[in-house]
């Protein structure tokens, strides 16, 4: 039987990661994610607040250096509310800040690079009432 309607209930990104154990410890203990498994030594997803990751360890994806590097570059995005909660504890935790804390037009955001070099989005949207900052 087909449902009557169709809803995306939620997305994880694939991340290809050269050292599996380095990249789970990182999310861990840098980024505050838990473990939600680990298959073989080769795959494993690390969750929090429902949000995951997947980790693929494979040779790393070889990129054009210049726009990997650029500050604008972001490989997943996460929506959070309390950022500046988030971005003391990543900081507590020596997490590698690509871009620190900054208001936008549309809301604060904070980028953290991985290991691997993968960036990481955290936007808090700002409120639709039009408070400004």
């Amino acid at each position: 039987m087909t449902p009557a309607t169709i809803k995306l209930t939620n997305v994880a990104p694939v991340l290809r990661v050269a050292q599996l154990d380095r990249s789970i410890a990182y999310y861990r203990d840098r980024l505050g994610f838990a473990i939600e498994f680990e298959h073989e030594g080769s795959y494993a997803s690390v969750v929090r607040d429902g949000c995951r990751v997947h980790l693929k360890c494979s040779p790393p994806v070889e990129r054009d250096a210049a726009a990997f590097e650029a500050a604008e570059h972001i490989d997943a995005c996460f929506g959070v509310e309390g950022i500046e909660l988030l971005a003391s504890e990543v900081i507590a935790r020596e997490a590698s800040i690509a871009v620190s804390l900054r208001q936008m037009p549309y809301g604060k955001e904070l980028y953290v690079r991985d290991p691997d070099g993968y960036v990481l989005g955290f936007v808090e949207a700002q409120a639709e009432r039009g408070m400004a900052e």
